[in-house]
């Protein structure tokens, strides 16, 4: 994800950063994608889902949008690199991309970066600057080659309203997968991991209106969610502990076993 220092965050997100308490009461430094309180739920319209709403036919709402909107920010060779992503650089990386000290942006780079410094997460993870950092992890989470699948807008744009097309939807990676999420940082960042418990699916999307355009999406799928907050379920009309999905939009990555068919099961 790149994102120019003129250009506000990326701030609708599948989930969201939020702190977790210590055992002491007192705030912790960890971090973990985590279910806030209803008013911090920044998933974009559509994004979130119930499985059970997966199916061939079902619309999403109005205005759902899978695309990236931001436009890449480009250096000239000549300019300096930017300073190594780390916490103990917040400053002079706050300095080189132009953001001021104290504001909100400089709020989000410090919790991305305390995020990716945290050891203590429960799955394996790694923050990669690169997509081929991003693949080596999943190389090694995976055990195997891996290969990146992504969500594709076709057509001129997108729909005001996308539904699910006929045998539109395929189970993909068989639960071995590595999802990769743009976190919020001013340059290319990606926060990949390898969690359990889940289900992939290529979905295909066609636009109500105009079936010219369309997107091939990809989803994945919560298939334990007894510990999410309750707040989830009552904005999706859902029951907590069911199967929860989010959409991948075009900036995300699932990387899955390269051996593995991508059309593994229409459902």
């Amino acid at each position: 994800m790149y994102i120019s220092a003129r250009e506000p965050f990326l701030t609708q997100i599948a989930y969201v950063l939020c702190d977790r308490a210590a055992s002491d009461g007192k705030a912790a430094l960890r971090t973990k994608w985590c279910n806030p309180p209803r008013q911090q739920l920044k998933a974009k319209k559509g994004i979130l889902f119930l499985q059970r709403n997966l199916f061939d036919g079902a619309l999403l709402p109005a205005n759902t949008e899978l695309g990236h909107v931001h436009t890449p920010q480009k250096f000239p060779r000549s300019f300096p690199a930017p300073p190594p992503f780390a916490y103990s650089n917040l400053e002079n990386i706050l300095a080189f991309y132009n953001i001021t000290r104290g504001s909100e942006r400089a709020r989000q780079v410090a919790a991305t970066l305390l995020f990716c410094r945290d050891q203590q997460q429960e799955e394996p993870h790694v923050c990669a600057t690169t997509q081929r950092a991003a693949m080596e992890f999943a190389t090694a989470a995976l055990g195997t080659t891996p290969r990146a699948a992504r969500t594709v807008i076709h057509g001129r744009g997108e729909p005001v309203r996308y539904v699910v097309a006929p045998n539109g939807v395929t189970s993909i990676g068989r639960g071995k997968v590595v999802p990769c999420h743009p976190l919020p940082y001013p340059a290319d960042l990606l926060y990949c991991h390898r969690p359990g418990n889940v289900q992939a699916f290529s979905v295909e999307l066609v636009g109500q209106e105009d079936p010219s355009m369309g997107a091939t999406a990809i989803a994945m799928c919560h298939e334990k969610t007894d510990g999410w907050a309750p707040e989830y379920f009552a904005i999706l009309n859902g029951t907590r502990g069911e199967p929860v999905c989010h959409y991948m939009p075009e900036k995300y990555l699932l990387w899955l076993p390269a051996a593995e068919p991508l059309a593994e099961l229409k459902l």
